[in-house]
């Protein structure tokens, strides 16, 4: 099973960035899980009204080519960061019938409705289908070196891996 992991936000200290290294690690585990890491902040991307970069036609070929993707998003006045906006406007179209899951940081707790945005269009748009857990943070669940200090978190990605893993295996049966 080929899986894309797109961590989408740029800042250098980001705890999303953190989740999802920490979910990569469970999934290398796994023999039978080809995982492909993306790192947008190494990525030139642009909105869909300029001209599709050559880093854009790149992570095109990269979706076309995945079983499934874990987007781990961060959250930014309650909805998703921009980067992962420009990515759902150019670069997903080859996600059709794919499923996906969701993992994200915000900095405060109010924010958690703010997937909605992503999912909504992944599905209507997209015609992906989610997987029904999201493993969410905020900024209490770090410490000042980005190390997540909450152990529901770990627990949270833990279960997320295993639910992963668990129903990846059966949609490949």
């Amino acid at each position: 099973m080929k899986t894309l992991i797109l961590s989408s936000s740029l800042s250098p200290t980001s705890h999303s960035f953190t989740l999802c290294k920490q979910a990569e690690s469970h999934f290398k585990a796994e023999d039978w899980i080809d995982v492909i890491f993306v790192d947008l902040r190494d990525y030139d991307i642009v909105p869909t009204h300029k001209d599709e970069t050559e880093d854009m036609k790149k992570l095109s070929a990269l979706v076309d080519s995945a079983d499934n993707y874990i987007f781990w998003v961060a959250i930014h006045n309650y909805s998703i960061n921009d980067s992962m906006r420009m990515i759902l406007d150019t670069s997903l179209y080859g996600a059709k019938w794919k499923f996906y899951w969701i993992l994200c940081a915000a900095w405060w707790s109010n924010s958690y409705l703010a997937t909605m945005h992503l999912t909504q269009t992944c599905m209507v748009h997209h015609r992906m289908i989610q997987l029904p857990r999201i493993v969410y943070a905020t900024n209490e669940d770090f410490d000042d070196n980005q190390r997540i200090i909450n152990p529901e978190i770990w627990e949270r990605i833990e279960k997320f891996t295993q639910d992963f893993t668990n129903i990846g295996s059966k949609l490949l049966d």
